[in-house]
């Protein structure tokens, strides 16, 4: 993997290929990681990789609102951050990649999610939406899927008629909770 691709010529198929590879020496240089949340910020795109860090710091474009349960007693908050900055990190493919070959927005709306729970706040359909980095009528209609196989939750806001809360549903929280428990063997 260490020599460059050229974006400019490479199909949708190597740049995928590409990705891939990338992502799997990502989950391999945190799986050598005692504790993930410790990483510093651009270790997840090292410099040594064909496409070297990038200094663009880019939000979930995600506007919440405090939760009013709490997370589980003792459960790191440092792994919300953590969720948070791999979502920051997976934005950043979009300076490297055209942006449709990073279409599905399901992964980056489960880890907004995931990490609000973490940090007890509320997404709004609207802020996932914007969070999700792709049109909103996609976001709208991968949001119903979720909502449709279980995933998601939507609750009316007890405070605005006019807003509806969404979250992940129990199931698919343990889930990610298991694939993220992986990161801290």
């Amino acid at each position: 993997m260490g020599e460059a691709l050229d974006t400019a010529n490479a199909s949708n198929e190597e740049l995928y290929a590409r990705v891939s590879q990338i992502e799997q020496l990502i989950l391999r240089m945190m799986g050598d990681t005692a504790k993930p949340e410790r990483l510093p910020e651009d270790s997840l795109i090292p410099a040594q990789l064909p496409f070297g860090p990038s200094s663009a710091r880019l939000g979930t474009g995600t506007q919440a609102v405090e939760r009013a349960d709490a997370a589980p007693s003792g459960f790191p908050l440092g792994r919300a951050k953590f969720v948070r900055r791999l979502i920051r990190h997976r934005r950043r493919r979009e300076h490297h990649f055209p942006a449709d070959i990073f279409a599905d927005p399901a992964w980056d709306m489960m880890l907004d999610l995931y990490a609000a729970h973490y940090e007890r706040r509320e997404i709004s359909v609207s802020s996932l939406c914007i969070a999700a980095a792709v049109p909103a009528t996609t976001a709208l209609r991968w949001i119903k899927l979720m909502v449709d196989e279980g995933r998601f939750v939507r609750i009316a806001d007890p405070d605005d008629g006019r807003r509806i809360i969404v979250r992940l549903s129990d199931e698919a929280r343990l889930q990610l909770d298991e694939y993220f428990d992986d990161f801290d063997d």
